[in-house]
């Protein structure tokens, strides 16, 4: 207010610096590291000549939910910087081939809100909707868990269990294409063949034989924790889709089993 009177009575100020405009662009990318936490990242590049501040990004893309990154961070030019979200649940799954909308982030920079394009050139919210909502389709016709029941195999490592396949609704046969593992535990069919398993038409349950080794022991790999529970099953559904992949997770009574499969080490010195 001082400087404005001072200049309007004929007193030489300097005129204050036009703010620089903040040239920012966006895209979307998500890493295996991404998929396990269920978290995308918007990938910020500053295309303007200073630092540009950011202090929010909101991602807002059409059926997910608006979601807000904790990061921040300055972005320098001709940098880009990674700002984490986690994504949620879609709010619909409209039409055989649903498509997400465009996306924009909502950024806080310089302490001015900007609104930012985001491109997807690598349909990763397109993958995430088709993922989502055909496990959704699925869930309508079938539940499937890891069964409560695991016991030492005869001769080998490793336990002996099942998947459980339970009927909700419909008469679609439902296919088991393949399995997988967490970082520490394998699990495989217990008898060979293919396709692994399938609900038949008609049929309302059916218990999958599988066995459970560990693929490695290290403190590393242990430190996972709750990942370590966590299996990978693709399954086909009549009519499609034809393979989607979901996970099954060992309840917290089942995991001490798991653990026996890496027992802790055996303690060795001085007075033992």
């Amino acid at each position: 207010m001082a400087a404005a009177l001072a200049a309007g009575c004929g007193t030489t100020a300097e005129s204050s610096a036009p703010t620089p405009a903040v040239e920012l662009t966006g895209r979307v990318r998500q890493s295996n590291l991404d998929q396990s936490l269920s978290s995308i990242r918007v990938q910020l590049l500053n295309e303007g000549t200073e630092p540009v501040d950011v202090e929010e990004v909101l991602l807002q893309v059409s059926p997910f939910p608006d979601v807000a990154s904790d990061d921040d961070g300055v972005v320098p030019p001709g940098r880009r910087i990674d700002f984490r979200v986690e994504y949620g649940d879609p709010t619909t799954c409209a039409g055989d081939s649903p498509t997400p909308g465009p996306a924009t982030a909502q950024v806080v920079a310089d302490g001015r809100q900007v609104e930012v394009d985001v491109e997807d050139s690598q349909n990763v919210l397109r993958r995430l909707l088709t993922l989502y909502c055909d496990r959704q389709r699925l869930a309508e016709v079938v539940t499937i868990s890891l069964g409560e029941r695991w016991t030492p195999a005869d001769g080998a490592d490793a336990l002996l269990g099942t998947i459980e396949l339970r009927r909700v609704a419909g008469d679609a046969e439902v296919t088991v294409r393949h399995l997988a593992g967490s970082v520490v535990y394998q699990l495989r069919p217990a008898t060979s063949g293919e396709p692994i398993a399938v609900l038949a038409a008609g049929q309302d349950a059916i218990s999958v034989p599988v066995l459970a080794t560990a693929l490695r022991c290290d403190p590393h790999a242990l430190a996972e924790g709750k990942k370590n529970y966590v299996f990978p099953v693709w399954l086909g559904l009549a009519g499609g889709p034809e393979e989607v992949k979901v996970e099954l997770t060992a309840e917290l009574e089942v995991r001490p089993t798991f653990d026996t499969l890496c027992p802790a080490p055996v303690a060795t010195g001085v007075g033992s």
